[in-house]
C-alpha cells in the first residue's frame, strides 16, 4: 500500500459562503474531506495560472495586448498510461 502523503504547511484564508458550500458539496460527492477538495481545487487553479503565464511569455515581443481579455478554462478527458512518468 502506498504511503499516505503528509502535509506540513498551513494556509489559512477566508472564503465566502457560496464557495464553502461548493467545497462541501464536492467533498460529499467524492467522499473525502473538505481539506482534500480545497487542496485539489487550489492545485488545479495554480496549474491553470502557470499555463496562463506560459502562454503570455510565448507571445511575440511586438504583441499588442487587447483591452479586454479573459482566461477560459476548458476540461477534456483523455486516456493515459499510469506507468508513464510524464503523462
Amino acid at each position: 500500500m502506498a504511503k499516505e502523503k503528509t502535509f506540513s504547511e498551513v494556509l489559512n484564508f477566508r472564503i465566502d459562503p457560496a464557495l464553502s458550500d461548493e467545497i462541501k458539496r464536492i467533498a460529499a460527492q467524492r467522499e473525502t474531506s473538505e481539506s482534500d477538495v480545497a487542496r485539489m481545487l487550489l492545485g488545479w487553479g495554480v496549474e491553470a495560472h502557470r499555463k496562463m503565464e506560459a502562454k503570455t511569455l510565448m507571445r511575440p515581443y511586438d504583441y499588442e495586448h487587447p483591452d479586454f481579455t479573459r482566461m477560459i478554462v476548458d476540461v477534456r478527458w483523455e486516456q493515459f498510461d499510469p506507468e508513464d512518468p510524464y503523462p
